[in-house]
């Protein structure tokens, strides 16, 4: 009896089927009714007929209440009726999914434009830069707080080593400055213990007949000769207190530093020390100058060579400086002119300074 039922209820089904069109294509419900003949049906029926479908697709639970003779009223109403809500389900859902892929297309559609790209896209990242940085600072705050620990440690170490640079560079400038006053008291020192001896220079000695120099050299005897003789003045042998050679000879020439007993012979002899220039020994006598006081002499005299617009002296063991404006040729551009009398000022500034 079951099988009885349900085969029945197939057989309606099939029925009501084929007499329902497809709901899920309106192109072939289209082209059904473009298949229909004028000669075959009449417009009114045509649209009667029409008319009833489209009833039957709104509301087919109508159509099995208000119409028990159509073809899917039957003594089972009720599994009727239960189909047809089923094909109205899938026909409704046919029509969400078209609906849907309709929707689809128009965001496609959208996403290619280029303005509509070129619009939203600075505001996505606006909108995703307001939620991102908080983050990204709190992140980098976490990762850079150990490093800046750090780095201000070690701030605080070259402030530490700054001061005591600073300290250091104030000792050195006060040891100096303190070096700078011992060397010119040893300076002075030096120069007052000098300030009693000469030095002779290009003072002939005698030789043997191999050329070497006999010795011991009797400098006291040959200073005595030179004074007696080439200078004019009379010095007695008491008042050398001590004379000896200096420096390497030079063939049987020598250098001979004397001291005197009082700076009375001293200035004597450096008074008269002119009459020494027509010496065919070329014997000249200069006053015993420190080292600094030398080389300082030494560079003056390479201009002397150079220009005749200065001058030095020697006098009782102080230098002077005597500087004349007048150059070798009247042919020196001004520029040359110029830049001699700076040099010679330069010079004479930086001796006074030393001095």
């Amino acid at each position: 009896m079951a099988d009885q039922v349900n085969k029945d209820k197939q057989n309606k089904l099939d029925k009501f089927l084929t007499q329902i069109p497809r709901l899920s294509d309106k192109k072939d419900i289209n082209k059904r009714e473009a298949n229909f003949s004028p000669d075959n049906t009449s417009p009114s029926l045509q649209q009667a007929e029409k008319q009833a479908r489209l009833t039957m697709l709104n509301d087919p639970h109508k159509v099995c209440l208000s119409n028990p003779d159509s073809p899917v009223s039957s003594p089972h109403k009720d599994t009727t009726c239960d189909l047809v809500n089923t094909v109205s389900t899938v026909t409704a859902t046919t029509q969400k999914d078209e609906t849907i892929f309709q929707l689809s297309n128009i965001v496609c559609a959208t996403l290619k434009n280029q303005e509509f790209i070129d619009s939203i896209i600075p505001l996505i990242s606006e909108k995703v830069m307001n939620l991102i940085t908080p983050q990204l600072f709190q992140l980098v705050d976490q990762h850079m707080e150990p490093h800046i620990e750090t780095i201000e440690a070690n701030r605080k170490k070259i402030e530490l080593k700054k001061y005591e640079l600073q300290q250091h560079k104030t000792e050195i400038d006060s040891l100096k400055t303190k070096l700078q006053e011992v060397e010119s008291r040893l300076e002075e020192q030096e120069r007052y213990s000098r300030r009693t001896s000469l030095r002779f220079n290009n003072v002939k000695v005698p030789v043997d007949t191999n050329g070497y120099i006999v010795k011991p050299v009797d400098t006291d005897s040959i200073i005595q000769e030179i004074c007696d003789k080439q200078l004019g003045v009379k010095l007695d042998i008491r008042d050398i207190r001590r004379s000896h050679p200096i420096g390497k000879p030079v063939g049987d020439k020598i250098s001979i530093i004397v001291r005197f007993i009082s700076y009375r012979q001293k200035h004597m002899i450096v008074n008269q020390k002119q009459n020494l220039k027509d010496n065919p020994d070329k014997t000249f006598i200069t006053d015993n100058l420190t080292r600094h006081r030398y080389n300082l002499m030494k560079r003056l005299n390479g201009l002397i060579l150079d220009v005749r617009w200065i001058n030095c002296c020697k006098k009782i063991g102080i230098m002077l400086v005597s500087v004349s404006i007048e150059p070798f040729s009247s042919n020196w551009s001004n520029y040359e002119y110029t830049v001699l009398i700076y040099e010679g000022f330069f010079y004479l500034l930086l001796l006074f300074c030393w001095w």
